[in-house]
């Protein structure tokens, strides 16, 4: 048996569930590149961390990703798990509905997302093994009151997921799609939200690596709520909308 140090590609890695996964994997042995935009983070972590690489990358500039594939293969660290936590999360309903917030957030989101599987996935093939998993959230099942800008990225996030999954199959590779609940990072901190079953960063990640070394296709949490969202999805509209108008607390936010 190979006795190969693995590798993981943790973009997202400067805060949040990102950062913990970092530390897991760097804990489980592996080496790990850590992507993101803060520079100044990703060198804390490397100082902290003898077995991290810096790889600075904004997931918004498509020249950005085609240069970071492009340097890991070169460098031989062509990933063997790729997960793509970058996101942002702008709390609100018509509010939030401008075209800088809504594409922000579709770009970052979303596309940062298909620019990744774009470049990585051809190499993955070649190769004949990999793994990748794109963190979405369970606001992705469905509308909610105080996600207009942030969920539809997460819904389209969940289908492409559901639609590339034949073919990463087909070419011997693993497709995660991560979809937590409330979890405490810097995007939910200041949040007036309602915030059922919330869990820290840190157990989010282990919940997270738990399933990726499983290689689960979904990977939801936590149950009570994953149960209740998705209950939700079969419910005809107008019992839909008066349960997320209760659960919301009845603060729908404009």
């Amino acid at each position: 048996m190979s006795s190969r140090t693995k590798i993981a590609w943790i973009i997202g890695a400067t805060s949040g569930i990102g950062e913990e996964l970092c530390k897991l994997y760097v804990a489980d042995g592996w080496k790990v590149v850590a992507s993101g935009r803060r520079v100044e983070r990703l060198e804390m972590l490397t100082k902290a961390h003898t077995s991290v690489k810096a790889l600075p990358v904004d997931v918004t500039d498509k020249e950005q990703i085609e240069h970071a594939v492009q340097s890991l293969e070169a460098e031989g660290l062509l990933p063997d798990l790729t997960v793509y936590c970058s996101g942002v999360f702008h709390v609100g309903g018509l509010s939030t509905l401008t075209e800088d917030v809504c594409v922000n957030a579709m770009d970052t989101n979303y596309f940062g997302a298909v620019r990744t599987i774009h470049n990585l996935f051809p190499l993955l093939k070649e190769r004949g093994s990999g793994q990748i998993a794109i963190i979405s959230s369970l606001s992705g099942y469905g509308g909610l009151p105080y996600a207009a800008s942030y969920g539809p990225t997460k819904a389209a996030l969940i289908n492409l997921c559901e639609a590339l999954k034949p073919s990463f199959d087909r070419a011997n590779l693993s497709l995660s799609v991560i979809n937590p609940g409330f979890v405490k990072t810097a995007m939910t901190e200041n949040s007036r939200l309602p915030m059922p079953f919330i869990i820290g960063a840190e157990g989010a990640a282990r919940r997270i690596k738990k399933g990726l070394d499983r290689k689960k296709f979904e990977i939801a949490f936590p149950y009570p709520l994953v149960a209740a969202l998705k209950l939700l999805r079969f419910m005809p509209y107008w019992a839909y909308f008066r349960l997320v108008a209760l659960s919301a607390g009845k603060r729908g936010r404009s």
